[in-house]
């Protein structure tokens, strides 16, 4: 933990990290303005990309996130409120659902890069996969796999998403994600009992997280420990929204920043295909919401944010932004990624070799 406050602190103190949290805000205000849905995510993360891709000297926020992504993690969690599982019975037939999408997408998705982008096998494989960036990325590169590529096109599959479904549902269903549920208490509101809770979800469900090897732990864990903290009725607070707003930034630069250093070549081979590809995933799983969803008595564009390969994170945000049912897309997303992690690595380990190995 001190080498990571140690890493933290650096981190911070560089003004490169400075210049681009600074631009990633000017982002965020302007997207405010202008009344688009989670201006501060999306603001920022446009900025830096545009800004990244421009040669501006940003530097990657990624290592700074950790405790942000913990925030937003104590965040969603409280959004499990006893009240909001009167749907929470149809999660079972929601992971026959998650289980169709998430194979049909991996499958189109190796198929895609793999017979059209003209990916070796181990890279389309882990860069198909509608999972995490790093987690993809990080097993990929073990697996001998092209892990700038892997992250590149699942960094642009969920740069697209984020970007496109928010703004279609705002068009959509002229909803004002502005005035979130998320803005409704301020940190005056909150008693010191709540604010123990809450830091103590963060600090002590990251912790955890990490020693049980969770991916994603500074999100998962502390969204799980809260989830369980509200659910329990031990405490029914959210984090003030200037701490929800300033983890939205870090998260939106984040995810702009991860183009630095980019070859343009490079990012428009994986942009071209990511454009071509992102039509494919979303129509696959707003099939099976369209087909779920009467029978789950769900409303389809909730089902649909619960199925999107967005991020766990991103997608629980948009649900949260959209006030669509948060613990039902968070729930879902966890079971997708859960899947994706244990059962395409296990897959590619057990018999993937020898299938890639004869597609060469």
């Amino acid at each position: 933990m001190i080498d990571v406050v140690t890493g933290f602190l650096r981190s911070v103190l560089s003004w490169r990290i400075a210049l681009t949290l600074a631009l990633a805000a000017a982002g965020g205000w302007v997207f405010h303005r202008l009344h688009l849905p989670l201006p501060w995510m999306l603001g920022g993360m446009t900025v830096t990309m545009l800004a990244a891709l421009s040669g501006v000297p940003l530097a990657r926020t990624r290592p700074i996130r950790p405790p942000f992504a913990a925030i937003l993690g104590v965040m969603l969690g409280s959004a499990f409120q006893p009240s909001a599982f009167t749907e929470i019975g149809t999660l079972l037939m929601l992971v026959g659902a998650i289980t169709l999408t998430t194979i049909l997408c991996g499958f189109a998705g190796y198929q895609y890069l793999r017979r059209v982008a003209g990916f070796d096998p181990i890279t389309a494989y882990f860069a198909g996969m509608p999972a995490g960036l790093q987690e993809m990325a990080l097993q990929g590169g073990l697996a001998g796999g092209d892990e700038r590529r892997i992250a590149l096109i699942h960094g642009t599959r969920i740069f697209l998403l984020v970007m496109v479904v928010p703004l279609a549902f705002a068009a959509l269903f002229h909803v004002d994600s502005q005035s979130s549920q998320i803005f409704q208490h301020s940190a005056a509101d909150i008693a010191v009992a709540d604010w123990l809770w809450l830091i103590g979800a963060g600090a002590i469900g990251w912790w955890l997280a990490k020693r049980l090897g969770v991916p994603n732990a500074p999100v998962i864990g502390p969204l799980l420990l809260s989830a369980a903290i509200h659910l329990g009725g031990a405490s029914a607070a959210a984090p003030p929204p200037g701490s929800i707003v300033l983890a939205q930034l870090i998260l939106g630069s984040s995810l702009g920043s991860n183009f630095i250093g980019t070859n343009w070549s490079l990012l428009w081979h994986s942009l071209r295909h990511g454009l071509c590809l992102l039509p494919i995933l979303v129509s696959i799983c707003l099939g099976v919401a369209l087909l779920i969803a009467p029978l789950a008595g769900l409303d389809r564009s909730v089902l649909f944010l619960s199925l999107a390969p967005g991020g766990t994170t991103e997608m629980s945000l948009i649900a949260l932004a959209l006030h669509a049912n948060v613990a039902l897309v968070t729930s879902s997303q966890l079971v997708r990624i859960l899947l994706v992690n244990v059962g395409a690595v296990w897959l590619f380990r057990s018999r993937g070799k020898a299938f890639l190995a004869q597609d060469r």
